[in-house]
């Protein structure tokens, strides 16, 4: 994040092709980003194991659909404004933090929507405390959750929330998994026994990090694996992880010992806060999926130049 700004992102677990490291264009030479609605202040985008497309921002929780004409549309779930902001699937059921008592920046309501379910709303189940802003959101090890207390937080921290295993819509514990001062988390997504998160420490710097998930369920040490300044979501795409530079309005892909794969030349996009990758029965091709934030508007996609 700029310095007091907020900068809101998660990861998510979404459903790309068997291929897609190979057909994904994440490459200013070979793609160019492409606007397909039009939100404010939108924060993280989620595509479920179905397909859909879910994306939160400051005024709505959206679903983004796919109209007759081949333009795209976004459907909110909320009358009025409820901004909402992490975003994850979990056994066919999306979490997210939406608005709570402490006004529009407050993400401390824990929701869950029914995804085998089209005509489901989101219902709150959990009320998190302790927390300046819950941010990122990923289903972790067994019946749990992580989240971040992302770049304006008091005691900046990864707390871990515990699922009741007979009854994923309940919330049994809030516990602090990792405090993470000085740096500030902010994205999450976990592959194996790791969690990889977006860091930023004030006046210094940021960059990607990877934690070790210990066999008894506590952090390991933080390793940072990619410095790179102010950055904002990350996502998990096959073997590597794509991320957002909030900074430098880019997307790049790292291999996930923090190898450099792939990225768009700066200014692609403006304050990029998140990313995921659809595919069918949405996009006739695997696209990036990257919302904006602030200086920047909407949900834009960047796919492979005819």
């Amino acid at each position: 994040m700029a310095v007091g700004a907020l900068l809101l992102g998660c990861g998510s677990s979404g459903a790309p092709p068997a291929d897609a490291s190979v057909a994904l264009c994440l490459n200013s030479g070979c793609g160019t980003p492409r606007q397909i609605v039009d939100l404010p202040d939108l924060e993280n985008v989620l595509v479920t194991t179905s397909g859909r497309v879910l994306v939160t921002g400051q005024e709505n929780l959206y679903e983004i659909l796919r109209e007759s004409d081949g333009r795209y549309s976004a459907s909110p779930f909320f009358a009025g404004t409820s901004g909402c902001s992490g975003i994850t699937e979990r056994a066919s059921l999306a979490y997210v933090l939406c608005q709570g008592p402490g006004g529009a920046t407050d993400f401390s309501g824990l929701s869950v929507l029914d995804l085998g379910d089209p005509t489901a709303v989101p219902e709150p189940i959990f009320s998190l405390t302790g927390m300046s802003l819950p941010n990122g959101l990923v289903p972790g090890p067994g019946n749990t959750l992580f989240v971040t207390d992302g770049p304006v937080a008091a005691e900046p921290k990864i707390v871990r929330l515990t699922l009741d295993p007979s009854n994923p819509r309940s919330v049994i514990r809030q516990d602090t998994w990792l405090l993470t001062a000085p740096d500030y988390p902010n994205g999450l997504a976990i592959i194996g026994r790791y969690l990889y998160t977006t860091l930023y420490n004030p006046g210094v710097g940021g960059g990607v990090a990877r934690i070790e998930i210990l066999p008894d369920g506590s952090a390991g040490p933080v390793e940072v694996l990619h410095p790179r300044g102010i950055l904002d979501d990350l996502n998990v795409f096959a073997d590597s992880l794509l991320v957002t530079d909030w900074e430098n309005g880019q997307l790049f892909q790292i291999n996930l010992d923090g190898g450099l794969l792939q990225e768009t030349d700066a200014g692609s996009f403006a304050q990029p806060s998140s990313v995921d990758v659809g595919g069918p029965p949405l996009f006739d091709q695997p696209v990036a999926l990257v919302t904006e934030r602030y200086s920047g508007r909407g949900l834009w996609v960047l796919e492979r130049n005819p």
